[in-house]
C-alpha cells in the first residue's frame, strides 16, 4: 500500500509504533538490540498518520521492503544557524545528488530523505558508504545514515517526520 506524507512516498504493508518499554529483543552478528517499536502488520491508515502528525503517537516505516529501499536517510541534530544543512546540502551536490527532502521529526532532529530509484541494495549501500566518507572527511558532527547493512533489517526503518523545512 502507498504511503504518503508531504513529498515522500512509502510503498509497506505495515509500520511500527513507538511503546514505552521495550517490546522486542533482536540478536544480530553477535549483538543484541533493543527496541521499543512494536511491528503491526497493517498498513497505517491516514488518521494514523494524522495522529502521529498531531504528536499523539510515533510512527515509524521500514527503510528496506522486499528487498528494495527507497529513500537513504540522513539524520542529526537540529542546530540553530543550519550550519551543518548547508554543509550536508554542498557535500550531496558534490556527489551530483540534487534531489532531496528536508524535515524534521517529532525529535528535533533533521532528516534529509534522498529518493533511491531502480537500483540494487548492494549498489544503495555503496551510494551510502560514499556519503559516510566525505562527511567523515569534511565533519566532526554526528550523521546518522539510514538504511545501515550492519544493522538487523528491523531497525532500518525511520519515524516519519513532523513538518516539512
Amino acid at each position: 500500500m502507498k504511503i504518503q506524507i508531504f513529498d515522500l512516498e512509502f510503498d509497506t504493508e505495515f509500520y511500527y509504533i513507538q511503546r514505552d518499554s521495550i517490546v522486542d529483543k533482536i540478536k544480530f552478528n553477535n549483538r543484541t538490540f533493543y527496541s521499543k517499536f512494536e511491528k503491526i502488520e497493517t498498513p497505517p491508515t491516514p488518521m494514523l498518520i494524522k495522529q502521529h502528525l498531531n504528536r499523539e503517537f510515533t510512527i515509524a516505516l521500514p527503510l528496506i521492503n522486499d528487498n528494495h529501499i527507497n529513500y537513504i536517510v540522513l539524520e542529526y541534530e537540529k542546530e540553530e544557524n543550519n550550519h551543518f544543512y548547508y554543509l550536508l546540502k554542498h557535500l550531496l551536490k558534490s556527489l551530483y545528488i540534487t534531489n532531496f527532502y528536508t524535515y524534521e521529526s517529532r525529535d528535533n532532529l533533521i532528516q534529509i530523505f534522498i529518493p533511491i530509484k531502480d537500483i540494487s541494495i548492494k549498489e544503495t549501500y555503496k551510494e551510502i558508504e560514499k556519503i559516510k566518507q566525505i562527511l567523515e572527511l569534511k565533519s566532526s558532527k554526528r550523521c546518522k545514515i539510514l538504511p545501515d547493512e550492519n544493522l538487523p533489517k528491523n531497525y532500518n526503518k525511520i519515524t516519519l517526520p513532523i513538518k516539512k523545512m
